[in-house]
């Protein structure tokens, strides 16, 4: 079983005859149909059923061919990474968040490029718990997060405090009352647990970034959600409970400049007094040998992205 010969399998499971496939590889019928013949044998199923025209890739050959597919992407991306190192070429290993990483990079990647024509950069938009690991392991130089400050091999810079609402629809009858200039991200609007009731709310998989704060909250107000809409993009959530579909736990900072319009459709409240805040950091390993990189990121960060954050 190789990868060699998997458009030999590719062929046959498109054309549906093993005629025109023979004809698109350039290969006789013969040995293509001994290459199945032997590969069947192998594997001990059958990958195709031969007997019905057209040729129908049976359940055990779906399998196969989706499971190749994602070896041969890992080999080719091997083969490209030890390509790189065989150049000495410098690869730049970047972790952040989906969300901050759609609102961040394009004001810092494009002039890191312009510096670096040299340098591969290659980002890493995953949750904490990912970014977390690639850099405790080497995988990832410098990750931007929330992250969990306690490892002491890693060392942190803090970016930014940014605090976090509950956007609720104004819509909701816990927030219909409230007058236009109340409940916003200047002026949050402090609610308590029975107020809020049990509304429906859009919440974050385990893993991504606002997973932990999200839950922490939930947990220490005592709340539980009406109906849960569980998101994997949180641009897209944000989107949503400005169409009513729900109340969301969001940092107004990454919105407000991209999205205008909707937060005039949300009350921004707090279930705390003063409202509860994270800590943004900036997490690398201090021996790397990209530090001289990583600095130059941070800095680049600090000038053209927390002057922007910290007037909204």
């Amino acid at each position: 079983m190789t990868l060699d010969r998997l458009d030999y399998i590719l062929a046959v499971a498109e054309e549906q005859t093993v005629t025109r496939a023979a004809k698109r590889l350039y290969v006789s019928q013969p040995t293509l149909t001994n290459y199945i013949n032997k590969l069947e044998q192998e594997l001990g199923v059958k990958l195709f059923d031969r007997t019905v025209t057209p040729v129908r890739v049976t359940r055990a050959g779906a399998l196969y061919i989706e499971r190749m597919k994602k070896i041969q992407q890992e080999s080719d991306s091997l083969v490209n990474e030890l390509k790189q190192m065989g150049q000495c070429q410098t690869v730049f290993n970047l972790g952040i968040g989906s969300t901050r990483g759609s609102h961040w990079l394009p004001y810092v990647i494009p002039e890191f490029c312009r510096r670096h024509p040299d340098v591969t950069v290659q980002l890493h938009e995953k949750g904490e718990d990912f970014l977390e690991k690639g850099v405790l392991n080497g995988e990832i130089d410098l990750a931007i997060g929330v992250l969990n400050t306690s490892y002491p091999d890693l060392s942190y810079e803090e970016l930014i405090e940014e605090t976090v609402y509950l956007a609720i629809p104004r819509s909701f009858d816990c927030v219909n009352q409230l007058q236009p200039w109340m409940a916003t991200p200047s002026n949050p609007y402090y609610i308590s647990a029975d107020q809020i009731g049990t509304i429906p709310f859009l919440l974050p998989y385990p893993g991504s970034g606002f997973y932990r704060c999200a839950t922490m909250q939930l947990e220490q107000a005592g709340l539980t959600p009406g109906r849960e809409v569980r998101y994997g993009n949180m641009n897209t959530a944000y989107q949503l409970a400005g169409e009513g579909v729900g109340a969301i736990f969001i940092t107004p900072s990454l919105f407000l400049e991209k999205y205008p319009d909707i937060h005039r459709h949300l009350a921004f409240c707090s279930l705390q007094n003063p409202p509860y805040t994270r800590r943004s950091v900036a997490g690398f390993c201090p021996d790397n040998r990209n530090l001289p990189l990583i600095r130059e990121m941070i800095a680049l960060i600090r000038e053209n992205i927390l002057p922007k954050l910290e007037t909204v």
